[in-house]
């Protein structure tokens, strides 16, 4: 048995130092954002780097730390929300004309982007916790190493202390082993933040400093959250252009969703698009938007719950810290033997371990509600209502000598670069003339009479948000 450890040691203690000897490279939380975020990024290609990354990761943990002390390297997230680790999407949208469909298509987009930057930071936290745990785990084994020499110098000696020594070696033995498993544990995640971030796997990665922990940036309460993630959810406003698009496509158009265990994207692999699927369109949405409110909810409880432990720990760690003081003074005084006060030290790293963990747990949790609200969406949802935004009316003759009504929406450049369409409803219609942004906004309109006109228009903007203007046109 000890033979294979050694030897298994031995194994992984080469290949770490191989790989040590490659290129450098070095890269910041920010700058990973930035890159995730990019619009020159090719997403397909990002997001099945990103997969096979994220696998790699489970299939090296299998072979590398089959026996790891769970309790002493936390690899895996057990109060997690989002699943990481998505399936790669079955197909990606197709459409034929439908200029709704190409707005859900960028909205889906940044979603996928958001869940790759939520994995990526938690590969990212992940990778500096790892090395706060290698911290004080090999400030520990020279603490154990120094025992087991002091002890074998006394058996050198002539003491009658073999099982001490036996004991002593057989922890240090063990301890250097959870270090090797570590640090393979540590290539491996620096390994997949190279590979999915498109860089050279043989290099040696350095993270630069986690910044501080921006609990400050979220909303006070559950309830806040949950509106402000509704009001940023880019799945909520794809789910919307696709219901316009199911109701105003006058063909059918075949697509497919892109198939994540994420928010936003448990709908069916493929569907076609159609008038009378509308309604299916629309209860995905209602059923998401009562996905997102409870996981924010679930989010809030369990961040809560980490801040009381977190509390608590810190509260034991103090007592384990006076604890280890007072047994170092009757040490000094020869009150206690080295093995209690050796004893004491170990329980102090342990405890240390257990703050560490809570506080990687904490950060990424912090991640994953971030993900939840969007906050680092780049498509962040537009005013409501534009600053200036007017319909304006005019009677005119059409080339008959009709007697019409011109319709138009008046706004700033920018205004009206947000506005993706405009629905008029004259005169009670409840069918509507839809106009969309690319063939501008005007509409001629035949009134049966020349009395009066009642205009309201339902603008859409880009951010799928709508609002109504309302317009009175006296009689011709």
């Amino acid at each position: 048995m000890w033979t294979n450890l050694i030897r298994s040691s031995f194994i992984i203690g080469l290949l770490l130092i191989g790989l040590r000897s490659f290129a450098a490279t070095e890269i910041t939380l920010p700058e990973l954002r930035d890159e995730v975020l990019s619009e020159n990024l090719d997403l397909r290609i990002q997001y099945e780097k990103y997969y096979q990354a994220q696998k790699n990761i489970g299939v090296a943990r299998g072979e590398f730390l089959p026996g790891a002390n769970i309790q002493l390297i936390n690899v895996n997230t057990t109060l997690a929300i989002l699943q990481s680790v998505v399936p790669t999407p079955s197909d990606w949208f197709v459409y034929q004309g439908s200029q709704e469909l190409a707005v859900a298509e960028k909205f889906t987009t940044e979603g996928i982007k958001l869940n790759i930057l939520e994995g990526l930071t938690i590969n990212y936290i992940s990778i500096k916790h790892y090395e706060e745990l290698l911290t004080n785990m090999k400030q520990q084994q020279t603490l154990i190493r120094d025992v087991f020499e002091a002890a074998r110098a006394e058996q050198e000696l002539g003491a009658d202390n073999a099982n001490v020594v036996y004991l002593t070696q057989r922890q240090l033995l063990q301890h250097e082993q959870d270090i090797y498993a570590l640090e393979t544990l540590l290539l491996i995640e620096k390994q997949a933040m190279l590979i999915a971030t498109n860089r050279d796997p043989s290099e040696d990665l350095f993270l630069g400093d986690l910044p501080e922990d921006d609990r400050d940036s979220l909303p006070e309460s559950s309830k806040e959250a949950a509106t402000l993630a509704i009001n940023n959810s880019n799945e909520l406003v794809s789910n919307r252009f696709q219901y316009n698009a199911a109701q105003f496509m006058v063909s059918s158009a075949r697509w497919s969703f892109v198939s994540f265990d994420g928010i936003g994207f448990g709908y069916a692999s493929k569907m076609s698009i159609e008038k009378s699927k509308a309604r299916i369109v629309q209860l995905e949405g209602e059923k998401l938007n009562l996905k997102i409110r409870n996981q924010v909810d679930s989010a809030y409880k369990q961040l809560t719950i980490l801040d009381q432990r977190i509390a608590l720990q810190e509260s034991v760690l103090a007592s384990t810290l006076i604890i280890d003081a007072r047994q170092e003074e009757l040490f000094g005084n020869g009150l206690i033997t080295q093995e209690v006060l050796v004893a004491a030290k170990n329980a102090t790293f342990a405890e240390k371990r257990t703050l560490l963990k809570l506080a990687f747990e904490r950060r990424i949790k912090i991640a994953q509600i971030k993900r939840l609200l969007s906050l680092d969406s780049s498509l962040g949802v537009t005013d409501v209502t534009p600053a200036d935004v007017q319909i304006t009316a005019r009677w005119s003759s059409n080339t008959s000598g009709a007697k019409v009504v011109v319709l138009d929406l008046k706004a700033s450049a920018e205004d009206l670069g947000n506005i993706f369409s405009v629905t008029f409803k004259v005169n009670g219609d409840s069918t509507g003339y839809r106009k969309l942004a690319a063939d501008g906004f005007k509409l001629v309109y035949k009134p049966a009479n020349a009395g009066s006109v009642d205009v309201v228009a339902v603008v859409t903007t880009l951010a799928g948000a709508s609002f109504e203007k309302t317009l009175t046109v006296s009689g011709n």
